[in-house]
């Protein structure tokens, strides 16, 4: 009785896996059929007229045999159908290269998108927000540590953004001129073979050029002889935070004050701006009167200290809060004094750094129309640091 039993429950068992199995190959062979359409359509107007009808007579037989429930005929039909397929849409070489373009295609088409009409990436390039964002800082280190060799050195470029850097001679000679290139950005030392004849530095152009960031502690001084591979400068750089930015918000809604904003400075008339993409707080609305008084923000008359950051500006000991220009700029500031007032119009807004010791900001070029704003900024996303996230 135990044994009949138990040779019942196994025959239950094989026939459920039988049944499993025939289920999944009949799915297999619809979709093989559905395939072999879908195919069709898109060949139908280029291949031949033949090549097609085989492909269709054969599809067909493979529904007739899954709608009479007869597995043999369908797996005829299906090895006739995936021969003709076979033929009509030839195996192509490779074809996982080709896959794989087709999804860097469409991945890069899709961030192209989102770039141009959702979200976009920048770069602080310099303190003008610090602390509550950074610029490319560079600190003093005249060697490698052990953590600045590969593989480690990549991991703290690929996750903290910084490294050891380090310039050195491309051939002997002596340090020549050191000047900065256009952008700002960057330093060239030159280094020329023949000695300095006593006349001054040597003119432009006259050495190999050797480019390094613009704060980068300089190893060697002008007119010192310089063997090649030797250091002419080093440090460690931390790369700047990078932000991404709101590109539909303001679309939609009102720029609010204390926003980090971005902004396109081709529409703000001013010499010392190079047709970049300024990033400062919204501190100034349209329509209203703004002054500085330090470390007082005053809008209409009244200091403020609303929202947060501009507390923060004030009260926290990071920070400076906001000062009167220094002076150094071709033109006269729109706020040198305290008791400069400076009138917005409509759709004007005026932006200020965080950190207005380091910021050519509104104090010097004025506000700019709402038409130059990109968005305002609302996370940083690379490097990872304290700062890592959701900006205020």
């Amino acid at each position: 009785m135990v044994a009949s039993t138990s040779s019942s429950g196994f025959r239950k068992v094989l026939w459920l896996v039988r049944w499993w199995r025939a289920r999944r190959r009949r799915k297999a062979l619809r979709d093989l059929a559905d395939h072999a359409r879908h195919v069709r359509a898109m060949w139908e107007d280029v291949a031949s007229a033949k090549l097609v009808d085989e492909v269709r007579r054969a599809e067909e037989a493979l529904r007739a045999a899954l709608r009479a429930k007869n597995p043999e005929a369908a797996e005829r039909a299906a090895a006739q159908l995936e021969t003709a397929l076979g033929q009509l849409q030839p195996q192509r070489p490779l074809p996982w290269v080709r896959e794989v373009v087709e999804i860097v295609a469409v991945a890069g088409a899709v961030a192209m998108a989102l770039r141009c009409y959702f979200v976009q990436p920048f770069r602080i390039p310099t303190g003008s927000m610090q602390p509550t964002l950074y610029g490319v800082q560079v600190q003093e280190q005249t060697g490698r540590k052990w953590y600045d060799w590969p593989p480690l050195s990549w991991a703290s470029w690929a996750l903290l953004g910084e490294g050891y850097v380090e310039v050195r001679a491309r051939t002997f000679g002596y340090v020549g001129a050191i000047y900065p290139t256009p952008d700002g950005e960057y330093s060239v030392l030159e280094v020329v073979a023949q000695p300095p004849n006593g006349t001054g530095p040597m003119p432009l152009g006259s050495g190999v050029p050797h480019k390094f960031r613009l704060r980068l502690p300089l190893r060697v001084v002008p007119g010192q002889f310089v063997a090649k591979g030797e250091v002419l400068a080093s440090g460690r750089v931390k790369i700047g935070d990078h932000v991404f930015v709101d590109k539909i918000r303001y679309n939609f809604l009102r720029p609010s004050r204390g926003d980090i904003i971005v902004f396109d400075t081709e529409k703000v008339d001013f010499p010392d701006l190079r047709g970049d993409f300024y990033i400062k707080r919204l501190a100034g609305l349209p329509g209203e009167r703004i002054s500085i008084r330090p470390p007082h923000l005053v809008v209409n008359g009244a200091p403020i200290e609303s929202p947060y950051p501009f507390y923060r500006l004030v009260h926290d000991p990071r920070y400076h809060g906001y000062q009167l220009p220094a002076g150094g700029s071709p033109r006269p500031p729109r706020l040198s004094t305290s008791e400069d007032v400076l009138v917005l119009g409509p759709d004007e807004y005026l932006p200020l750094g965080d950190n207005t010791l380091s910021s050519l900001d509104g104090r010097y070029f004025g506000p700019v129309h709402r038409s130059a704003l990109v968005g305002p900024a609302f996370m940083v996303y690379w490097p990872l640091s304290k700062r890592w996230g959701w900006v205020r």
